[in-house]
């Protein structure tokens, strides 16, 4: 049995490094460039994002396959799949699915995480949101969840994903929820920035409703979650240095009135408390 395991480990990770899918429905493969920034902030702490308790949480993960409600032939793509929670959850309830990361650290994750849950319709494929190494119309159903805040060209990873759903298929988006008031959202953005430096932007409502309208979606399921972060395990998460966490700190402490007022961090017990809001969504493609 371990030999077995073993093999599949090899067949899944080899993968991994290749860039290479092995598919049996035709998709091209290659090899593509990647964020350097983003490799190498996740490269180093893949294994801290298998373990984190918000990217793994089961209650949210059952919540997203309710509401995207697979009906198990579906061919699936779980774009940034980071430590692999998304995609082994969905895997489980479709035919087929390709879990794609610019970062080779974080396909060994969740080529990991498949074999130990005994999952054989899992493949991994080293690629850009902004720049999808597959045909058009080569999915059913799309998942990126917590990925577009690091990405350069939120517009353009939206028309990618678009352009990889066949006619009439789901794209499922949960990502942080920026807000509406452009002081809080920017000022968000710097304690982010400071935290892990591959982070963008985090979008607001208006933004992602454009993004949905021009990549040709139409938006059939949204809601806001909210939920916060403690800042020892958040930054610990993202192996923030020392000098950059009290930066962080410094900037906690002295934020605007009217930044404090939308943002509503908050210090007790010894750790500072972040409030954050998530956007999940489900949209057709027309």
């Amino acid at each position: 049995m371990q030999n077995e395991r073993a093999k599949a480990m090899d067949s899944k990770v080899s993968t991994v490094y290749t860039g290479r899918v092995i598919y049996k429905s035709g998709l091209l493969w290659r090899t593509l460039g990647y964020r350097k920034t983003a490799r190498q902030q996740f490269g180093q702490h893949a294994e801290k994002y298998r373990r984190s308790a918000i990217h793994g949480d089961q209650k949210t993960l059952e919540h997203i396959l309710e509401i995207l409600s697979p009906d198990g032939w579906e061919k699936a793509a779980d774009i940034g799949c980071g430590g692999g929670h998304m995609a082994t959850a969905l895997a489980g309830k479709v035919r087929d699915l390709v879990a794609v990361d610019v970062t080779p650290q974080m396909l060994f994750q969740t080529a990991s995480m498949a074999v130990e849950r005994g999952l054989s319709n899992v493949v991994t494929c080293l690629g850009d949101v902004q720049n999808l190494p597959f045909r058009a119309e080569a999915f059913d159903i799309v998942t990126c969840r917590i990925v577009i805040h690091h990405v350069a060209n939120a517009d353009r990873a939206a028309v990618e994903m678009g352009r990889v759903l066949k006619a009439g298929g789901k794209l499922f988006i949960q990502d942080i929820l920026g807000s509406d008031d452009v002081a809080a959202r920017n000022y968000m953005d710097e304690i982010e920035r400071l935290r892990d430096p591959s982070h963008v932007k985090d979008y607001n409502s208006e933004e992602w409703n454009r993004f949905f309208e021009r990549a040709g979606f139409e938006v059939s399921h949204w809601e806001t979650m909210r939920g916060s972060y403690q800042l020892s395990d958040w930054t610990l998460r993202s192996g923030t240095p020392r000098d950059s966490l009290d930066l962080i700190v410094d900037r906690l402490e002295h934020m605007p009135k009217n930044v404090g007022s939308h943002l509503r961090a908050r210090y007790t017990d010894g750790d500072w408390t972040i409030p954050m809001r998530y956007l999940l969504a489900v949209a057709t493609k027309r």
